[in-house]
């Protein structure tokens, strides 16, 4: 019996153990000091679980959320801005993907976690003569915890993302203060066409060695080599791409819609990504004043894998429209978002990697998408000018050798590294422009595009934009240089 006792000890000791570790890998911990942070959440827990009351209105209310934020936490790491945003602003069908996409061993130590969390909490329980002692240490050897670190990334990324919707919402009942020097649009029509988690090293255009993007790498065009973007996940990187932003500071109503409305332009908006409610996403925001808006998904529900194919008639009645001045007309496309396989009519490559092989399916078919809206173009005999990025990357996080899974992520310099492609009725060579340019500085850019000077932008084209040297990009909560950042260890992951 006494031996049956001290086994059952050292058990409680082993079970929550491997729950304070499961816990710290789950909300998505990769520090230096892992070891500390998790021995510290260990000695917490047993401290803790001396009052019964302590593990169920201070353990169990964080330990549930950090249960069910395990499959986020273990693929994309601790809560900030953008996987706030994501949370909340993802559609039905997009939840299921991302459930349906996490990979077995995931679910299988979400389960584990699962079941050793309803031990520790009903089970365990280890006794101190010195109880109120130990309950203090407890709570400071909490305070110094993953949970802990947890809460923390939890508060600053909800205020940060909380400040950025006050900002939204209040911009849609906002008229933009443009200052309009002089507007000349050089082009008849402008085509912005706004991708989806395509990274510029995996395109043929940009040297990759699967001919990925086959329209792209010959076309006459000027593609940008070096720009990144604001950061890592759309919703938080697109409202500081497309309006004027300082970092975590954005100024919604000064974006590229109500300037190119201040110029007399038509703005048409088709977009395949969801559409919650105007008040709900931060593009759907800067969309809402577009003088047309199409989205072909509705967020509130579950809706149907629509092609970006279904855009192209779409923008085929857009440019038909009679238009005395020009016209600006945006395309946001499903692109290379997760899963790669819904993404694609078919799978073109057959690679061994199945999930690398959809995602390179899915370059094609946005080069193929591209390459129809220019001869679309062309055949109106009108001129015109087309812009293509991308609005992040994407970072691999398979530790399985041959095997890529490719997901959002803030740590690596290709999660920023995308596209800036233009494509225009009176460019005839294919030039590469070697040049470091922030996405930070788009506006400035698409002012100088759209040939408007205005009071509030310095205006340069992406050949005279400056050679950024010292270049910061959003990663998590806060602003970091891009020079800091690691590279992907499967940056190219070559054909065999």
């Amino acid at each position: 019996m006494v031996y049956l006792v001290i086994f059952m000890k050292r058990l409680d000791i082993v079970i929550t153990f491997l729950l304070s570790l499961l816990l710290t890998i789950g909300v998505g911990y990769n520090g230096n000091q892992i070891l500390v942070v998790t021995s510290s959440l260990f000695l917490a827990l047993i401290l803790l679980s001396s009052k019964r009351w302590l593990k169920w209105v201070v353990i169990f209310p964080i330990g549930l959320v950090a249960t069910l934020y395990f499959q986020s936490g273990y693929i994309y790491g601790h809560p900030n801005i953008g996987i706030i945003a994501s949370l909340l602003e993802t559609n039905k069908r997009e939840s299921i993907e991302f459930l349906l996409a996490v990979p077995a061993k995931v679910w299988l130590l979400n389960a584990i976690l699962l079941v050793v969390f309803n031990y520790y909490l009903v089970k365990i329980k280890f006794v101190f003569q010195w109880h109120k002692s130990a309950i203090l240490l407890g709570i400071v050897c909490f305070y110094f915890s993953s949970l802990s670190v947890f809460i923390n990334h939890i508060y600053i990324s909800s205020v940060h993302y909380i400040a950025q919707m006050k900002a939204i919402q209040k911009s849609i009942h906002q008229r933009a203060d443009w200052t309009i020097l002089s507007a000349k649009p050089k082009y008849k029509n402008y085509v912005l066409i706004i991708g989806e988690s395509m990274r510029k090293d995996y395109m043929s255009a940009y040297g990759y060695p699967i001919n990925t993007t086959p329209f792209l790498a010959h076309t006459p065009a000027i593609l940008v080599n070096g720009y990144l973007s604001t950061a890592s996940h759309t919703a938080v990187s697109l409202p500081r791409t497309l309006a004027i932003s300082h970092g975590l500071d954005l100024h919604p109503v000064n974006n590229i819609i109500t300037l190119a409305n201040a110029a007399k332009m038509k703005t048409i908006w088709l977009s395949n990504q969801g559409f919650i409610g105007k008040y709900d996403t931060a593009v759907s925001a800067i969309a809402v004043h577009a003088t047309e808006k199409k989205f072909l998904k509705k967020g509130n529900f579950l809706t149907n894998n629509t092609s970006d194919y279904a855009l192209l008639p779409l923008f085929k009645q857009a440019l038909a429209q009679p238009y005395q001045g020009s016209k600006l007309i945006v395309v946001h496309i499903m692109g290379s978002h997760e899963n790669f396989c819904d993404r694609i009519k078919k799978d073109i490559y057959g690679l061994k990697d199945k999930d690398l092989s959809c995602y390179l399916s899915t370059y094609n078919q946005t080069d193929s998408i591209i390459k129809t809206i220019v001869n679309d173009l062309k055949t109106t005999q009108e001129s015109y000018s087309l812009f293509y990025f991308s609005d992040h990357g994407l970072n691999n996080v398979s530790t399985v050798k041959g095997q890529t899974q490719l997901v959002h992520g803030d740590l690596y310099k290709q999660n920023y590294e995308v596209p800036l492609i233009e494509i225009a009725s009176d460019i005839k060579q294919h030039i590469k422009v070697n040049k470091k340019i922030s996405a930070f500085d788009f506006m400035s850019i698409f002012s100088h595009w759209i040939g408007v000077k205005t009071a509030q932008l310095p205006e340069f084209s992406i050949y005279q934009a400056p050679q950024e040297k010292s270049i910061q990009v959003l990663s998590g909560n806060q602003m970091v240089p891009f020079s800091r950042l690691k590279n992907d260890p499967d940056e190219i992951i070559k054909h065999h």
